[in-house]
């Protein structure tokens, strides 16, 4: 079973530290309608990694098979040289993902929330996986194994939990070797002289040796530059695909509709007129004042939803194929008719008891 899906615990206990440390401090971390699209969206990449997990899997196996060298599983170097490698790839689909369209599809969720806490760690963009796993492959061909490549990428995950975080300050020393929390909160910014900057998963150097390091030096703005204004988990995840689909319609000439997909994401095909997009200091952030009844709603049948999740991850593996599809049916049901529970959406009510009804049968089937 993933090491992701043993520390799910984990992550809740280290959430609630922080909580209670924001409490003691007396500043609000956590703004429940945002947590709830986080945690959303993290659930959502895991059930599809869950529900394709051969796909994923299959092109480094196929290269793996036809390996230059032979590394032994049981050396400490070995394991070193990965763990190097691992965080060396990271960082340029990382960076890739923010410079092209086609990336930042894939990518863009994770940097939507205008807050900056653990528990937007846990928000990523569903289909990132598919697109991440192709800079891993070289790994593939030199010789690591499969099951060490995979604890690798998951403590490579893991790692980068800690970091998203306003309550650990600059850490000295540290600061010019490893990722820490000041490094990445520049990451997540939108203010102008932080876009793009501060790839690195674990390991900083990467980002000082190849021109994005960036340190934090003002106060940071939160979010993507045009903000999602959605706590739908559904409807923020489709956002990215939605504008680049409508900005490659506009496109006039076939070459640029090509070329559009592997352009940086500030980049507007000719005769496509440019958003003019500015960040003002401490914009503004997005938010929805549900009522009593509905936080109620949410949080129980919330609660419970998480619960089906989980228990399908674990279970997931003992599954069939078409059990696994109808389940993900049934979840992304989910993310859309809690996000429009939580907005007030008149539609969201009959998809909440349509869904809601098959509960029963989800649970006989796993």
């Amino acid at each position: 079973m993933s090491l992701i899906v043993l520390s799910i615990p984990l992550f809740f206990v280290l959430i609630g530290i922080e909580w209670l440390a924001g409490r003691l401090r007396g500043r609000r971390v956590f703004r429940g309608t945002d947590v709830f699209a986080n945690l959303s969206l993290g659930a959502a990449q895991t059930v599809f990694g869950a529900v394709a997990a051969g796909l994923l899997a299959g092109a480094y196996v196929a290269l793996y098979s036809v390996r230059l060298f032979e590394i032994p599983s049981t050396s400490v170097w070995a394991w070193a040289l990965l763990l190097l490698g691992t965080d060396f790839c990271y960082y340029w689909f990382h960076r890739v993902s923010h410079r092209t369209h086609l990336g930042w599809m894939a990518h863009a969720p994770h940097h939507q929330s205008e807050d900056f806490n653990l528990s937007v760690a846990l928000r990523q963009g569903p289909v990132q996986p598919f697109f991440s796993r192709a800079f891993y492959l070289p790994l593939a061909l030199l010789g690591f194994p499969p099951a060490m490549f995979a604890t690798a990428v998951a403590l490579n995950t893991l790692y980068q939990f800690w970091v998203h975080t306003e309550l650990i300050d600059k850490l000295g020393p540290l600061e010019w070797i490893f990722v820490t929390p000041s490094h990445h909160r520049v990451h997540h910014a939108c203010n102008g002289r932080y876009l793009d900057k501060n790839h690195g998963g674990m390991l900083i150097v990467w980002d000082r040796l190849f021109g994005t390091f960036e340190p934090e030096r003002e106060p940071v703005t939160y979010g993507t530059v045009e903000p999602v204004r959605t706590f739908n988990p559904l409807l923020a995840a489709w956002r990215p695909f939605r504008e680049a689909v409508t900005l490659v319609r506009k496109t006039p000439r076939i070459w640029d509709k090509i070329r559009f997909w592997f352009m940086p994401p500030e980049w507007h095909p000719p005769g496509v007129e440019p958003a003019h997009l500015d960040v003002p200091p401490g914009r503004p952030r997005f938010e929805v004042y549900p009522s009593r009844r509905v936080v109620l709603y949410m949080a129980v049948v919330g609660i419970l939803t998480l619960l089906v999740t989980v228990l399908f991850l674990f279970r997931g593996g003992a599954l069939s194929f078409p059990v696994k599809l109808a389940f993900t049916a049934w979840f992304l049901a989910s993310l859309g008719g809690l996000g429009g529970v939580l907005e007030g959406r008149r539609w969201a009510r009959w998809v909440e008891a349509t869904r809601l009804a098959v509960v029963p049968l989800a649970l006989a089937a796993f």
